[in-house]
């Protein structure tokens, strides 16, 4: 058969495709959770109630998965291409989002009775009666020319359609219905575009919004800016009004949804853990000390599989900034007294525990020195500081006293208690400035440097080729055990009887406010999670707890207020959530606005605040002054979307809203802070009859803004249901 030679031409793709057929199957085994005999109402998803072809969406999927292989294929021909799991993903929303559509267009297309008739598809596929060939088409081609070659095709058709293969018949259909919906959706989309069109009138205002310039100065105050205790903050009272008032807009519209609140414990490694790496390692140190091949011995019994005997290895203390191996200060003067041959450790290192052989020596060129650090951030303290750091030296230099002034002055708590001491660093560990100065002046040099910090008096101390050792390193990860799993799964499983007990006759506003309190109490941090009942899932979870949540939100008689019955783990970490609330869909709740109409009530107030203080004043300069802000000028066009302020329109709105030049608005409200603005100067747009350019922009912009605009309304317009995650766990 002409199809499965070209599938043979391509083994990469044969065994590319068996390797997405076992990580789906991998993905999907979690499938069976929860599994039992169960009326199947929903599918895998429904669309304005009625199920979405399972058949069709897997068809959708298998697709989209052969689609990016082909891709990856293509863009590096060399490489056998690998299917990742994000690449799974990727291919299971482009499956959805396909299905979802297709059913719905299939509704359109019946509505203005859109069809492709047998001749038309016939022409697509060979390419007849001025028609391109399709896509499957061009997968055959003359050996010789690379012409596309309609005989092969045919062949290759009729092979499949002849067939007494079940399997061989279904691919005809589905490359004939393929070709039939690309075709309708190509149709469609040409009587969307058929219906653009932009008006003479129209091009001349976008050719005016482009070229007409507006040049401006204004003053610009962020909400930010406004002192914490000249507004006061809203109260309940004046939410609730709010509320009342907005709670209808818009921007408030809620989807129906599931809120988890949640908190997560730590497995960490125990000291029972530690201890027994340490143990290992110390069983380990003498055969390390005796081996005679030091790069298979660490292959062998290491962690972190990595050997070099060169500079790379080169060690030095913990803190450093140069990149490689470190050892803590704990062991430093062990490390660097020890010979070549000694095996340092057991001790705790960044990625362990750890024992080292020392390899070798290398030198390091590094710098001691000492300084008094006086910090500054704005211009005026930078000044500030230098003329302070000036008096300081000449001090230090008549009286000899600089460790006396480091106690005295110095605000780096780093280095105050050491007499303003930072010993043996090597190049690039300190800011560029300082490090120049302690690496290019004569020892005993004392002077000023400034940096991002502020300004450093220093003195240089010494410097030296220091000697680093070479490591060859055995690192043990500390990893928690199941006995410490265990033992955190039993403070969660106590944390949800107590949270349990304590929720008994409460409301469900009490039982938030229980378990914020409980879990600040104990030392965690409250994080949630919000469900769309559309597309339900769990981001930043594994598998095993992404179900767990979403059968705690969705399982049958679920009620907001409901906590886990039992600790839900999830890698390295133990949950405890519960339901804190289910959100119908339409006009929100005050408890659920609440903190986003507080935050709104303040900027109100922060608005009116700024505006009080800006009215009466009609010099920007002084204006600008008392404001402590600078006064902006810019030159703007209505096409423009940003200005030197940040996302303003209302700025780009007040200069085109009639001021005349030289005239200043009164203090407007925009969507960070308040501005006055004045027009300094208006120039028109260059005079001209023909905005054909202006006119074909426009319509090119239609057309593209309706395809995606269309597209977007119908599936917003449709009841769509994704139940594929909760199928897929058993819970409906």
């Amino acid at each position: 058969m002409a199809l499965i030679g070209k599938i043979r031409e391509k083994s990469w793709l044969l065994i590319a495709v068996i390797g997405i057929a076992m990580l789906a199957f991998i993905i999907g085994d979690l499938g069976s959770m929860g599994g039992g005999p169960q009326e199947d109402v929903y599918g895998i998803g429904t669309v304005n109630g009625e199920k979405v072809d399972e058949q069709e969406y897997n068809l959708f999927l298998n697709n989209a998965r052969n689609n990016i292989m082909q891709d990856k294929q293509q863009k590096n021909p060399t490489v056998q291409p690998t299917y990742t799991e994000a690449d799974e993903q990727s291919a299971v929303q482009q499956a959805w989002s396909t299905a979802v559509v297709e059913g719905l267009m299939e509704k359109e297309y019946e509505k203005i009775g859109l069809i492709v008739d047998e001749i038309e598809i016939e022409n697509i596929l060979y390419g007849e009666n001025g028609y391109t060939p399709s896509s499957i088409s061009m997968q055959f081609t003359d050996s010789v020319t690379g012409e596309f070659a309609p005989d092969q095709l045919r062949n290759a058709l009729e092979g499949l359609l002849d067939s007494n293969d079940p399997d061989n018949i279904q691919q005809y259909n589905d490359i004939m219905d393929y070709i039939r919906q690309v075709r309708l959706n190509e149709k469609y989309n040409t009587l969307l575009s058929a219906g653009v069109h932009s008006t003479t009138l129209e091009g001349k205002h976008e050719y005016n919004a482009k070229n007409t310039v507006k040049t401006v100065s204004y003053v610009f105050q962020n909400f930010t800016q406004v002192p914490n205790d000249a507004i006061s903050e809203p109260t309940d009272e004046e939410v609730e009004k709010y509320f009342n008032e907005h709670k209808n807009d818009k921007k408030y519209n809620q989807k129906a949804s599931r809120k988890i609140s949640y908190f997560a414990l730590p497995i960490e490694p125990s000291s029972s853990d530690t201890l027994n790496a340490i143990d290992y390692l110390s069983k380990l140190k003498p055969k390390f000390q005796e081996a005679k091949n030091d790069s298979l011995f660490v292959l062998r019994f290491s962690t972190v599989k990595r050997f070099a005997n060169d500079s790379t290895s080169m060690a030095r203390p913990a803190g450093s900034a140069q990149q490689g191996p470190t050892y803590p200060l704990s062991v430093a003067a062990e490390m660097e007294a020890a010979k070549v041959g000694d095996v340092v450790g057991p001790y705790i290192g960044q990625n362990g525990a750890t024992i080292s052989k020392v390899l070798g020596f290398g030198d390091e060129k590094t710098a001691t020195v000492r300084h008094i650090l006086l910090n500054a951030g704005t211009p005026e303290e930078f000044d500030a500081a230098q003329a302070k750091a000036d008096s300081i030296l000449r001090v230090i230099k008549a009286k000899k006293n600089f460790e006396e002034m480091v106690v005295e002055f110095s605000q780096d708590p780093g280095s105050k208690n050491n007499g303003g001491k930072y010993e043996k660093f090597a190049p690039g560990t300190m800011v560029a400035p300082f490090n120049d100065f302690s690496f290019n002046k004569p020892i005993g040099s004392l002077g000023t440097v400034k940096t991002s910090y502020g300004i450093h008096i220093v003195e240089v101390l010494d410097r030296e080729a220091t000697k680093r050792p070479i490591l060859a390193e055995v690192v043990k990860a500390v990893e928690a055990t199941k006995t410490t799993a265990d033992q955190v799964n039993s403070i969660a499983s106590n944390y949800i009887y107590d949270l349990d007990d304590m929720f008994s006759g409460k409301s469900l506003e009490e039982k938030a406010n229980i378990f914020d309190t409980f879990v600040v109490n104990n030392g965690y941090n409250v994080r949630f999670a919000t469900i769309q009942d559309e597309n339900p899932s769990v981001a930043g979870f594994n598998e095993i707890a992404e179900g767990r949540l979403l059968r705690l939100a969705y399982e049958d008689g679920v009620k907001a207020g409901d906590i886990s019955s039992s600790p839900i783990r999830d890698q390295n970490r133990i949950i405890v959530a519960f339901v804190s609330d289910i959100v119908k869909e339409g006009v929100p709740t005050l408890n659920l606005v609440k903190d986003q109409m507080r935050a709104e009530l303040r900027k109100e107030k922060q608005a009116q605040y700024l505006i009080d203080k800006m009215l009466g004043n009609d010099d920007l300069q002084a204006l600008a002054k008392d404001l402590g802000v600078k006064v902006n000028n810019e030159g703007l066009t209505f096409s423009a979307s940003n200005v030197a302020v940040g996302r303003e329109p209302q700025i780009i709105g007040t200069a085109f809203s009639g001021l005349v030049d030289g005239e200043m608005s009164v203090p407007v409200k925009g969507s960070n802070g308040v501005f006055v603005l004045r027009v300094d100067q208006t120039t028109p747009a260059g005079e001209t009859t023909d905005y054909s350019a202006e006119i074909e922009q426009l319509k090119s912009q239609y057309r593209t803004t309706l395809q995606s605009q269309h597209r977007a309304s119908i599936i917003k317009s449709a009841d769509v249901i994704d139940n594929r995650k909760l199928r897929r766990y058993g819970i409906r």
